[in-house]
């Protein structure tokens, strides 16, 4: 039998699926998805299928490839996120190598309003700790004009 390995709240399982059926399951998952047409149905589906541990972790996966193509360095974005160097490099491998997913989901994020508010505040919760350059890589979190350059607060 070949196959992927199934995952029960991030332990791996030793059964193995045929790769007929784990082409049917995905084909199933993968449809459920498509069909689900608004924020709320999106949210009670995927916070009932997944842990509180793996919410967090597919919202700061999210995250740092948001910030790796805004330009964030990786040490800067370990910082932000409180995430490890491994987790960052492992997104940003992916953003390099097989990234057309992310790529999708960061060009249709960055182009709404919300999503610019959203993570705006995220970020200047967290800046302070960064140089000034930063805010620049962030439309509307630059400092007021006259002000020094430190950070916001």
């Amino acid at each position: 039998m070949t196959g992927i390995l199934l995952y029960d709240m991030m332990q791996v399982s030793k059964n193995y699926l045929s790769k007929n059926l784990e082409n049917k399951l995905f084909e199933l998952f993968f449809d459920s998805l498509a069909h689900i047409s608004n924020r709320s149905d999106i949210e009670k589906f995927l916070f009932s299928l997944i842990s509180p541990f793996e919410k967090t972790m597919l919202a700061k996966r999210l995250g740092i490839a948001i910030l790796l193509t805004k330009g964030y360095r990786q040490e800067e974005i370990r910082k932000i996120l409180r995430v490890s160097n491994e987790t960052v490099s492992r997104v940003s491998m992916a953003l390099n190598y097989r990234g057309e997913g992310y790529k999708i989901v960061i060009k249709r994020a960055l182009d709404k309003e919300r999503f610019n508010e959203i993570f705006g505040t995220i970020l200047k919760e967290t800046l302070s700790a960064f140089s000034y350059s930063n805010y620049r890589k962030w439309p509307g979190l630059e400092p007021h004009k006259g002000d020094k350059k430190t950070p916001l607060g």
